[in-house]
């Protein structure tokens, strides 16, 4: 597996050999996100005159209390087509994501995920998907916009019982197939 110094290394190449005018690149910020306590931030920028490219990442380094721990970073990259006008109405596109995680004795998705109360879970993730979305332009510089998107998960993980925050209880993998990106965000096009 690629190490993270290798994969920003390779992004930073792939985007600074994109030719681009700086009046389309946009910025943005996912509101979910803020709510939940993360630091989310992403760059889009044209392809053409129909498709863009965002690349978006989020990170929570720190644990709010001392008995429950979320922490985690993703990376996640969108191809982006646009059928009228790019960074303007309707878009659907492939994605790619990845990242790690620490999460436990926790109630996460307001108790939709039950069996991570107990425990704690610490790995990684890797998967893709395709996302469909629209953005409204709210004044010259600002938009905002709304996106879902679902696909395959491949997550490779670690038990730990909470109680004696120490003991490994298990090492195991999850395939997940469902909603795996979800996005209000507010905009600014250069």
């Amino acid at each position: 597996m690629l190490k993270k110094t290798n994969i920003f290394i390779v992004l930073l190449i792939v985007v600074g050999s994109l030719s681009v005018r700086a009046q389309h690149i946009a910025i943005n910020n996912n509101l979910l996100f803020d709510l939940a306590g993360t630091f989310s931030a992403g760059v889009e920028i044209p392809l053409s005159k129909s498709n863009t490219l965002e690349l978006y990442g989020s990170i929570r380094p720190w644990k709010r209390e001392d008995e429950s721990v979320h922490k985690h970073w993703t990376a996640q990259a969108q191809f982006r087509i646009w059928p009228c006008q790019v960074m303007n109405g309707f878009f659907w596109g492939p994605y790619a994501h990845g990242g790690q995680f620490n999460l436990g004795n926790k109630d996460v998705l307001f108790g939709l995920l039950k069996g991570l109360k107990p425990n704690r879970y610490e790995g990684w993730f890797l998967g893709g998907g395709l996302g469909v979305g629209y953005e409204y332009a709210l004044a010259r510089h600002w938009n905002v916009g709304a996106e879902i998107g679902a696909g395959y998960t491949y997550i490779n993980y670690k038990k730990y019982a909470c109680e004696k925050c120490g003991a490994q209880m298990d090492d195991n993998d999850y395939h997940y197939i469902g909603i795996s990106r979800l996005g209000l965000s507010i905009i600014y096009v250069f």
